[in-house]
């Protein structure tokens, strides 16, 4: 998967606004990515409700990855307006790409309560300086296996995500994050040099 994940050269600041909104971008396509993964590793998605109630997973994790990173980059302050942001810009790719799927509702307001229950179950979970902990891999990975089911072909789908997909994922958004603060911050230097 290929994402861009760098602020370009240019004269003003990037704000935290703009940086949650790439990273939610960024997000979005890694939450995509896992999902095809799982049918490309011949996993049966039921309906499309199904699917984007796996993408609704993804990203609530993913945003909660995005938190425990950015407490080691961010001020306090900034931080919880960074989450915040990301986690509005995530819930509006997610509303608007339900609503070409599923049709016309409000699906901002179910992932909210999703993320909002998620973040009590994963903020019990261990964080380490390498990344998450496998109690969190597996907390996510427990979820997926609820929304798919136990049935014969997807019986595994646990194993898969707490293996392999979940920390590719990691991987990939711990790299972007890392991309678009520290790109920022360049930005920010460059600007204050002038």
């Amino acid at each position: 998967m290929r994402i861009r994940d760098r602020w370009p050269a240019r004269e003003q600041s990037v704000s935290i606004e703009e940086n949650a909104g790439a990273l939610a971008y960024v997000c979005w396509q890694v939450a995509l990515d896992g999902t095809k993964q799982l049918h490309a590793q011949e996993f049966n998605y039921r309906d499309d409700s199904q699917r984007v109630a796996v993408i609704t997973e993804y990203l609530v994790f993913l945003i909660h990855i995005c938190d425990r990173i950015s407490s080691t980059l961010l001020q306090p302050g900034d931080r919880e307006s960074f989450i915040i942001k990301l986690t509005q810009f995530c819930a509006g790719h997610l509303h608007r790409n339900a609503e070409e799927v599923l049709g016309p509702g409000d699906y901002t307001e179910g992932f909210i309560d999703t993320f909002n229950n998620r973040s009590k179950e994963f903020s019990q979970c261990k964080y380490e300086k390498a990344g998450p902990g496998y109690s969190l891999l597996r907390t996510f990975g427990a979820k997926i296996q609820q929304l798919m089911g136990y049935d014969q072909t997807n019986r595994w789908v646990m194993d898969q995500i707490t293996e392999i997909d979940a920390r590719n994922a990691v991987d990939q958004v711990q790299k972007s994050i890392q991309n678009i603060l520290g790109s920022s911050a360049a930005v920010d230097n460059q600007s204050e040099a002038t």
